[in-house]
């Protein structure tokens, strides 16, 4: 891709909230830019707004005449019509993240990786650069309320700051200088075996850590501390900094801790004689770790503590994250991203804790059947901490599901966590629902005055609550 003679670009799937920030950023840069999705959004329209031509739909002649690249969503097989097209008439084609690691090749990169949290950490970085005066370029896989765009935020081309999606190995496209690693288990089974190859894809991305540049690890994590023992000699042999930090204590380990007080998520990072102290106002320990780990890369790229603490102390959250949406019949309502069995776990936990006596209800949606199939029996377990459950049919991602997995079903989940519930003589509700706008429907008819309502999951179970309170 050469930036220099690059005038039209068309995208496929605009709407996706990584596609349209392509496209912001294109049309920023003074590039023409086209566009289709499926369906309108949110995105799309924020795009059209800005000067796009967005078409609904999927069809050859959406691509101009004169296109000089053609950028798409995983979504997009090689089926799609319009790839086809491109193909036919010899234009080039890259997926998005291959776009923004071309795009940026020559800036100071920053990625943030792992299995939880990379939406949420790089919105913290971002904020944090931002408050240091190092005015950087962030592109984040949800919305964050600070940034003008969104999804977005312009600033300098030379120091860029990215959510690393390890799903089709998608990070592989960045050779950054600083990297983040939250944590690391076993998801997107569509794409990866077994925790061995995603943890190869990990050991891949690593090794394109950049000289004399830094990886802050969260070496609390097992599969963490020894992919980095492993690559340490490589590393240390190309000047690169390992910043290891955790929740336990060990040599040279920055060690996390926090509580929560009040409103207050109280986070102390400490090593040897020296400590920060951040109050955050997200929830959960998770976010503790979150915080700690673009905490201590903003220290590798020499921002002060002050500016951290403003910066993380002003940060209130981000979209579909834990997301308060308002109160129905004095419940209180909150979207939520997760689709992990640990991040429905997590996000429990933390709202148990910023509720104390409360009761906690819970309306979840599962994304893709092959990774329910794929981690079933620790979906089960994962809800104990509800007092009320609400389970919707599957969410069927387009060209991700095999004939294989078709038998799996949010009905059958149902049955064995009502059969799970019997064995530790707990009593609750736990019911299915066959589509999101019953599922939303059944939750608020169970939730009470001073309930806390979650609803939960990646697909479109979110368009259905905010259908109802927003």
């Amino acid at each position: 891709m050469n930036r220099t003679t690059l005038k039209a670009v068309h995208l496929i799937g605009a709407g996706g909230i990584n596609m349209s920030a392509d496209g912001k950023l294109l049309l920023a840069s003074g590039i023409t830019v086209t566009g289709s999705d499926m369906e309108e959004n949110e995105q799309t329209k924020l795009l059209a707004e800005r000067g796009a031509r967005i078409m609904i739909g999927e069809a050859a002649d959406n691509i101009p005449e004169k296109t000089d690249l053609v950028v798409y969503t995983s979504a997009a097989p090689a089926t799609n019509l319009e790839r086809i097209e491109a193909t036919k008439r010899d234009i080039p084609q890259m997926t998005n993240f291959a776009f923004l690691g071309q795009w940026f090749e020559d800036a100071k990169t920053i990625v943030i990786s792992g299995t939880h949290g990379k939406s949420t950490t790089t919105a913290m970085l971002g904020l944090i650069l931002e408050k240091a005066g190092l005015d950087p370029t962030v592109v984040v896989g949800s919305k964050v309320p600070a940034f003008v765009d969104g999804n977005l935020r312009m600033g300098r081309e030379d120091l860029f700051v990215v959510e690393g999606d390890e799903y089709a190995r998608h990070f592989l496209e960045f050779h950054p200088f600083g990297l983040i690693i939250n944590n690391l288990e076993l998801d997107h089974t569509d794409v990866f075996r077994d925790i061995e190859a995603l943890l190869q894809s990990f050991h891949e991305l690593v090794g394109q850590v950049k000289e004399r540049g830094f990886v802050v690890v969260n070496v609390s994590d097992p599969r963490l501390s020894r992919l980095i023992e492993t690559e340490r000699p490589s590393l240390e042999a190309r000047g690169v900094t390992i910043v290891p930090f955790g929740s336990e204590e060990g040599k040279g380990v920055w060690h996390v801790t926090s509580r929560q007080d009040g409103d207050y998520r109280v986070v102390m990072l400490a090593k040897d004689a020296m400590t920060a102290r951040f109050n955050l106002q997200v929830p959960g320990h998770f976010n503790a770790m979150n915080a700690s780990g673009a905490a201590l890369m903003a220290k590798s790229l020499g921002v002060a503590y002050q500016d951290m603490g403003h910066a993380l102390e002003s940060f209130k959250g981000i979209w579909r994250r834990f997301e308060f949406l308002g109160e129905q019949e004095e419940s209180r309502i909150y979207s939520d991203y997760g689709h992990h069995p640990t991040a429905v776990c997590e996000t429990l936990k933390a709202a148990h804790e910023s509720f104390p006596g409360r009761k906690v209800l819970l309306c979840f949606q599962p994304h893709h059947r092959n990774r329910t199939k794929a981690l079933y029996q620790e979906f089960i377990p994962c809800f104990d901490a509800t007092d009320g459950l609400v389970i919707c049919e599957i969410y069927e991602v387009a060209g991700r599901d095999a004939t294989e997995d078709a038998d799996v079903s949010s009905r059958k989940l149902v049955e064995d966590v009502t059969k799970h519930d019997a064995e530790r003589s707990v009593t609750r509700i736990v019911a299915y629902a066959p589509d999101p706008p019953s599922a939303v429907k059944k939750i608020l008819e169970m939730a009470g005055a001073d309930d806390i309502v979650i609803v939960m999951g990646a697909g479109d179970i979110d368009a259905a609550i905010r259908a109802v309170i927003v």
